[in-house]
């Protein structure tokens, strides 16, 4: 934190959104606190990464969709170099498979956009203090994505050729196409397939895929 003219420590911010009227307005709400200070904005991730390397702030207000390098690059970063700002999102995207990685990235924070003033600046104070905040909003939906991957997790996994027929299915294959570059029958490999779609609780090519995705089966 750094000194103000009062000798009170003041929380340093850097706001970082590539919308500009919202990040204008987000900073004038942050600046009418005397116990923050923003120290600097930007409208695209490389931008907000150079501010944070340069300010060091105690709080970085960063949206996900930044342009250049999205938010969750912009976090990954700050772990790697082990900088010593924490994060807080405030983003539009509520899906709970969003928040998770957000979360799971380390974030400290995560509020939708449709957060009030009030609640933004309590939040940057809250984890500027140590604190980790997750908005009652969404609470339910978070908890519901943690206990469906704990479930995801209980589950077998695919078998090594199970994973190869998928993924050359996922790059737009056919049956026959798959068992030439395998050097399978057509029949062998839609029974892998059927094995796949048992396994993930799904019946068709493109939801294995999706699912598959999700849960971190296919690179």
């Amino acid at each position: 934190m750094k000194s103000g003219s009062s000798g009170q420590d003041r929380v340093g911010v850097i706001v970082a959104d590539d919308h500009p009227l919202y990040c204008d307005g987000l900073v004038r709400v942050l600046r009418e606190r005397a116990e923050i200070e923003v120290l600097a904005q930007a409208g695209d991730g490389r931008t907000a990464l150079a501010c944070i390397r340069e300010h060091r702030p105690d709080v970085a207000v960063l949206d996900l969709s930044l342009p250049d390098i999205d938010g969750l690059g912009v976090l990954d970063t700050m772990k790697r170099e082990a900088l010593p700002t924490r994060a807080l999102f405030v983003s539009a995207q509520e899906d709970s498979a969003t928040i998770y990685r957000a979360i799971s990235f380390g974030a400290d924070a995560y509020l939708p956009k449709s957060s009030s003033a009030a609640e933004i600046v309590n939040t940057v104070l809250a984890v500027a203090r140590g604190e980790t905040v997750i908005s009652p909003a969404i609470q339910y939906g978070l908890a519901r994505e943690i206990r469906l991957r704990r479930l995801a997790d209980d589950r077998p996994v695919l078998s090594p050729r199970e994973l190869e027929v998928l993924r050359l299915a996922a790059d737009g294959m056919s049956a026959v196409e798959i068992g030439d570059h395998l050097h399978l029958s057509k029949t062998t490999v839609r029974t892998h397939l059927q094995h796949v779609y048992e396994k993930l609780e799904v019946s068709d090519r493109v939801a294995a895929v999706t699912q598959a995705l999700r849960r971190g089966l296919l690179k």
